[in-house]
């Protein structure tokens, strides 16, 4: 009889998925498999059966790029869309914007819906939720026959106003499960974003729409795989919670960041368990790079966002020409650079890296699988900053000899450089977009970064960490235990979570107390039965309740935490108070001006497990902490040093101090040490970088 698993948790990245296995015993076992969907079930199955085990798993945890991937490529289900007489280009005119008004070539990307499957019904709920124009039944089953004609597989209705009043909304469900019965699924506005401001909510109903087929086809085939051990799939949201696999068939829209967002989490547990107030997290793997603002141990978060937009190097008060999409995420802010991004040289002669990136297939040069352009990987290798002979754990061969000839070949001799030159200016182009990433996140917010933390994490993260601080201005670097599968970890960390939203638009005076707290009972009522289903019981089911509001004249509203404890009476009084010094922080003044609620919001919360990281070095297995120590070897470190002999040694290695140039090689991911960097390592296994 094997070692019975209790936990898996397993991030499929661009290049690498990677897996963590949380064994009965308290033990950790991880793993790292090329990302080929096709397969990558069965790979991680077999990677279990390698460590022994037999017996069932209580759950897996998945993180996953499948929903946002589906939107980017434009291969989301063929899709009708019904609404309101008058708004069917909605989708069309998302709200009069553009990115840049003053570019002539912008492009407007099409909507996920063509307009000939945008159909209209002559309905009208008004702004106080009174019905003006009662549904015509008829009208509407001849609306949905002729959707039933085409080749689609989801239907989205987004009435005018049903956020108020959902019952022309639900009464169109009902018709289309009578016309066409199940061979469409269905999505309500009214249910996946009952919020004011109708474009937003047409686009998030569309998008949650349109994923349903591809996530359920997608979670059918994952977990056919799994069905062996567990069947108990649990999947990260954006929000960096977990919710039941069947709750993420009905709500992909809810999943579009669900890969980046458990490091964010595991990023944000880490400093709040080590004391550290101000982090910057830094997530680099072999497509993209992300980062994410970390204040008081709690993720920057945002209710709104968009995907489709291309890469978001700006933060979110810019539209960047994507797809509204109103579901709360954390604010990670995401570049097209990655150690698969492919170097190249464009018409004018300049070295450009990316966006463009080599995947798992045929992936960079050096892995020996049918790459042929350089990337930012095969300049890792040539600089002498990774193993030149193998990776994860010795499970991946490197060629260097290839990695050197494509980058001699394709741009040091174009470019009359050295070899050496090349493979530097390559990394140092990668670096310059993802410290873009970095300013959106601090700098932007009015932050300093000089008074932060970058946790760096990420198959190739601790790779670029310190030179990105360095440039930044950061003296601090944390590389946590498991960078290289720090997501997967994030998904052993995550909290059961659940949002609610319920619009109100009143004046802040006009509100009356009593009916706030009864709209939260009503939500608490609907997220504990929903968590039951989930197996949660209902005395394990935390709440956070929150408002938005914003001046009356303003467009977009802020987020504040509800003071629950006020007493009725001084409630308004507090909400006020709370909202203007939010305001104050966020903009540099307030008023007296009239406030305005918009929304009241709800965060239901249960715990999952009560993994620590002050106990995973321990945990970690020993067959995993084994590692053969490396040769030193010559790193080359820009003009500035050039070639310097480098110790190459393990983390078990580090005591305090050490001076680099120093190369830390692990399992799953590489920690550069530049001349100038001390390293040591602290109380909960982490390695930290400190500016000399």
């Amino acid at each position: 009889m094997g070692v019975k698993l209790m936990r898996v948790g397993f991030d499929i990245g661009g290049t690498f998925t990677d897996v963590i296995v949380l064994r009965n015993d308290g033990q950790l076992d991880t793993a790292k498999v090329l990302s080929l969907l096709d397969r990558v079930g069965e790979d991680i199955v077999t990677r279990m059966r390698q460590s022994g085990a037999v017996d069932r798993i209580e759950h897996f945890v998945h993180g996953t790029t499948i929903a946002s991937n589906a939107v980017i490529e434009g291969t989301t289900a063929p899709t009708g869309y019904i609404t309101t007489r008058g708004f069917r280009d909605d989708l069309e005119m998302r709200g009069e914007r553009r990115p840049n008004l003053q570019d002539p070539n912008w492009t407007r990307s099409r909507p996920l819906v063509p307009r000939r499957l945008r159909l209209e019904l002559s309905e009208r709920v008004l702004g106080d939720g009174s019905v003006e124009r009662p549904l015509n039944i008829e009208e509407a089953r001849q609306v949905i026959r002729t959707l039933g004609e085409q080749n689609i597989e989801a239907i989205a209705v987004c009435l005018i106003n049903s956020y108020l009043n959902p019952a022309h909304e639900r009464a169109v469900a009902k018709l289309i499960q009578e016309e066409v019965g199940n061979r469409v699924v269905v999505c309500l506005s009214s249910d996946i974003y009952p919020q004011i401001r109708e474009y937003e909510r047409a686009s998030t109903a569309v998008i949650n729409a349109s994923l349903i087929p591809v996530v359920d086809h997608y979670l059918n085939r994952l977990e056919t795989h799994l069905s062996a051990y567990s069947d108990r799939l649990l999947v990260m949201q954006s929000n960096g919670g977990i919710m039941s696999s069947e709750v993420a068939r009905q709500r992909p829209a809810y999943m579009i960041e669900s890969g980046p967002a458990a490091g964010v989490l595991a990023a944000a547990r880490l400093a709040k368990e080590t004391g550290l107030d101000k982090v910057l997290s830094f997530d680099m793997g072999g497509t993209t790079a992300k980062a994410c603002l970390i204040e008081n141990g709690l993720p920057s978060e945002k209710a709104a966002g968009e995907i489709g937009g291309g890469a978001n190097t700006t933060t979110h008060q810019f539209y960047k020409g994507g797809h509204a999409l109103r579901v709360p995420s954390l604010d990670i802010v995401e570049v097209g650079a990655g150690g698969g991004s492919i170097a190249w040289i464009d018409d004018g002669g300049a070295l450009r890296v990316g966006p463009l990136s080599a995947g798992a297939e045929p992936g960079p040069v050096c892995y020996a699988r049918g790459g042929t352009r350089p990337t930012v990987t095969d300049a890792n290798v040539v600089n002498g900053y990774m193993n030149p002979k193998a990776i994860a754990g010795a499970t991946m061969r490197i060629d260097r000899a290839a990695a050197w000839d494509a980058i001699k070949s394709q741009v040091a001799d174009p470019l009359g450089l050295d070899t050496y030159q090349a493979a530097y200016g390559i990394v140092q182009i990668a670096n310059s977009a993802m410290m873009r990433a970095l300013r959106a996140v601090s700098t932007e917010r009015g932050r300093d970064p000089r008074d932060f933390t970058l946790v760096s994490f990420g198959g190739s993260g601790p790779v670029h960490a310190a030179a990105l601080a360095d440039d930044m201005e950061i003296a601090r670097v944390l590389v946590p235990l498991f960078p290289g599968l720090f997501s997967a970890l994030g998904l052993l960390l995550a909290d059961y979570r659940h949002d609610y939203i319920r619009s109100v638009v009143t004046l802040l005076d006009a509100i009356n107390p009593a009916a706030i707290f009864s709209q939260y009972h009503e939500m608490e009522d609907v997220a504990r039965t929903t968590m039951a289903k989930e197996g949660v019981p209902s005395e394990q089911v935390r709440f956070e309740h929150y408002v938005d509001l914003k001046y009356g004249y303003q467009l977009q509203e802020l987020t504040i935490p509800f003071p629950s404890r006020a007493a009725s009476g001084a409630l308004l009084v507090q909400l006020a108070a709370d909202f203007r010094a939010a305001h104050e922080q966020a903009f540099g003044y307030n008023t007296d001006d009239a406030i305005e609620l918009v929304s009241l919001r709800l965060r239901a919360l249960a715990t999952v497990g009560d993994l620590k990281f002050a106990g995973l070095a321990t945990k970690m297995a020993p067959a995993s902490a084994a590692m053969a120590p490396s040769e030193p070897r010559e790193a080359y470190f820009g003009p500035q040093h050039g070639l310097l002999p480098t110790t190459v040694c393990r983390r078990s290695d580090i005591t305090s101090g050490q001076r680099g140039p120093l190369i830390v090689e692990e399992p799953d991911t590489t920690v550069v040490v530049p001349p100038g960097w001390s390293v040591s390592r602290d109380d909960y296994g982490s390695l930290v970088l400190t500016k000399a």
